[in-house]
């Protein structure tokens, strides 16, 4: 038995549609870091790790897109939804660290 109305289930989808358009936001920001003069890669080693970066940010960022029209079509079940949700979040908690610490390493070049 589904204990959950539709009108609650479209709030949950509503909800999680803003937390992943303020993710979609977030990425922007990263990828402004990310191609800011002061990232800009003094050694081979810093050219590898910002290029690996770069395609981590423009994964997450078509993954954060295909999220967020899912969740615009109502006809999906927003439970189904719910795991790749929770992994776009940890994913883009990871890559945040790593550009710090490649920003911190860049910065020490």
């Amino acid at each position: 038995m589904n204990t959950t109305s539709p009108i609650t289930d479209k709030l949950d989808s509503n909800a999680c549609l803003l937390r992943m358009e303020r993710n979609h936001r977030d990425l922007a920001q990263l990828s402004k870091k990310l191609n800011s003069y002061i990232c800009e890669p003094r050694t081979y080693t810093l050219f590898e790790r910002i290029e690996i970066l770069r395609n981590r940010l423009e994964r997450l960022k078509d993954n954060n897109s295909e999220i967020m029209a899912s969740l615009k079509d109502h006809k999906k079940n927003l439970g189904n939804q719910v795991e790749r949700i929770k992994q776009q979040f940890m994913e883009f908690r990871e890559l945040e660290k790593c550009v710090a610490e490649y920003m911190a390493g860049a910065r020490n070049c």
